[in-house]
């Protein structure tokens, strides 16, 4: 597993953060983990990749939940 972690790590921005807000609004979620692709491409072959596979398939079963948003970033005008 330490192959691929280090694999997958190294694509993940720093420093990964810990939710301290006063709202209690994060619903249980605690940690966020941001990866940043320069095309819709990158964010296709990530998934696919079998460090990324052989990481979700030891990790994820660790977890009691998980959220993933992909998006791809707009200017907003007001």
């Amino acid at each position: 597993m330490v192959p691929a972690f280090l694999a997958i790590m190294s694509r993940l921005s720093k420093p990964h953060v810990h939710d301290v807000s006063i709202e209690n609004m994060h619903q249980g979620f605690t940690h966020v983990f941001k990866s940043t692709f320069e095309s819709m491409g990158g964010i296709a072959e990530y998934v696919s990749h079998p460090a990324h596979v052989e990481f979700a398939n030891l990790f994820l079963p660790q977890l009691e939940k998980v959220i993933v948003f992909d998006y791809k970033p707009i200017t907003v005008h007001l």
